[in-house]
């Protein structure tokens, strides 16, 4: 049970590396990509299992590694950069960039938003990014998307 654990909370163990935090959002690319060509229903549903099974599997990293939110516990990138991108096309490469780039920013800078860390185990550890991942979704569609469709 424990390789489990540390295998799914450092996402294949990339939770190991340096810059974990930003390798783990872009190890998420193929990912996004894919659910880019899925409808929204089967995201939603996708996003929804995997943020409560991450969120699961966080709690229980946390408590293996005896370390509040442990740097290897990168799986809440994985969703946040998903949620990010959820439902937006992905048409050319500068729109997945500028989502990867407003993602890091917010998701290392918890603008707004850094208290939700101090909620208990998992779910402080997710919804920090899931939030960093909702405030890069809202801007890409409301500020970013309408302007770089017009520039393309």
């Amino acid at each position: 049970m424990k390789f489990i654990i540390e295998l799914f909370s450092s996402f294949f163990y990339v939770g190991y590396l340096p810059i974990r935090g930003t390798l783990a959002t872009i190890v998420a690319l193929p990912l996004v990509e894919y659910l880019s060509t899925k409808n929204m229903l089967f995201n939603l549903v996708f996003i929804t299992m995997l943020i409560i099974c991450s969120t699961i599997i966080s709690s229980l990293a946390e408590e293996m590694f005896n370390k509040k939110d442990d740097e290897r516990i990168v799986i809440d990138e994985i969703c946040g950069f998903i949620v990010a991108m959820l439902g937006i096309k992905i048409t050319n490469f500068v729109i997945i960039f500028i989502g990867f780039i407003l993602f890091r920013l917010f998701d290392t800078s918890k603008v707004g938003f850094k208290k939700i860390q101090n909620l208990p185990s998992g779910i402080g550890i997710m919804f920090d990014d899931i939030i960093s991942g909702i405030v890069t979704n809202f801007i890409l569609r409301m500020i970013i998307l309408p302007y770089i469709t017009k520039l393309l």
